[in-house]
């Protein structure tokens, strides 16, 4: 058995590559995912192309009505970002509880998503914020798909053979927005998710373009509509946090029927209600 990486510098390098891969060539940045999976799998008779040494990959930045954040950027950069903190709590909340400070400071955004975990942290915060992702081609085309057509879930995404992403893409009016996630598991935030969600919403008076995006509740993260419909328009009151606790108790039955997780996740929901409306509101 033999395994065979490659180790590109920059995006040329990396391009050159993409033209000769083939169904056993696997992409790695921070590699935290992969590790576990290749052991489990046992795939050793593999090519990698390890990414992460690729600098130009690696930013935050606001640039042409987004937030740019390259695939290489880990989640400790984007939890300590003074762009996510100040504008995007959402998503500097989902990438403060990944792991420990060390498995932050190694695994990325982009792998994170191409993971395809479904409690993987990072997808609800994103989906809550419309995010998108730009992705190249083995033929060097650049591309900007919706999150949830690469994110299909249960650790399998929709990405093509030779095609990775670059960068994802966060809308800029999210600036504007009031942003919460939370999430709860085993073991504080050293824990795969049990359990999360994430919201966005501008409040003027009333609640407006509301997004609730919940990760772990199925084989892969969803904006829930009966949420956001009983929320859009609406003042917030505490009456209205029971009602949202109520439907999002529905939107479990809905998705787990018959599971046996649904008698926990049905209360842990309520819980984690209340988290982000607080932390939105107070």
């Amino acid at each position: 058995m033999t395994m065979k990486a490659e180790t590109p510098k920059n995006l040329k390098e990396l391009k050159s590559l993409l033209k000769n891969i083939d169904d056993n060539t696997y992409f790695i940045a921070g590699g935290t995912d992969f590790i576990i999976k290749m052991r489990e799998k046992g795939l050793y008779n593999i090519n990698i192309i390890d990414v992460s040494g690729i600098e130009e990959l690696k930013y935050i930045k606001e640039e042409d009505n987004f937030l740019k954040i390259g695939a290489n950027t880990t989640f400790l950069e984007i939890e300590y970002s003074p762009i996510t903190n100040k504008y995007f709590k959402c998503l500097k909340e989902s990438a403060e509880k990944v792991g420990s400070t060390q498995i932050r400071n190694t695994a990325t955004i982009a792998g994170n998503i191409a993971n395809a975990s479904p409690a993987a942290d990072s997808i609800p915060a994103l989906l809550s914020l419309d995010a998108k992702v730009k992705t190249i081609n083995k033929f060097g085309q650049e591309n900007i798909r919706e999150l949830d057509d690469v994110v299909i879930g249960l650790e399998k995404n929709n990405l093509k053979l030779g095609e990775i992403i670059t960068e994802i893409l966060v809308p800029l009016k999210y600036k504007e927005y009031k942003t919460s996630f939370a999430k709860i598991g085993s073991r504080s935030t050293v824990t795969i998710s049990k359990l999360s969600i994430s919201v966005s919403l501008k409040y003027e008076d009333k609640i407006k373009d509301v997004k609730v995006s919940i990760g772990s509740l199925g084989p892969k993260a969803f904006r829930s509509k009966i949420a956001e419909e009983l929320l859009e328009g609406r003042a917030f009151t505490n009456n209205l946090l029971e009602e949202f606790k109520n439907v999002l108790q529905k939107q479990v039955d809905l998705s787990i029927p018959t599971r046996q997780s649904r008698p926990y996740k049905r209360e842990a929901i309520r819980g984690l209600a209340e988290n982000v409306f607080r932390n939105i509101f107070e």
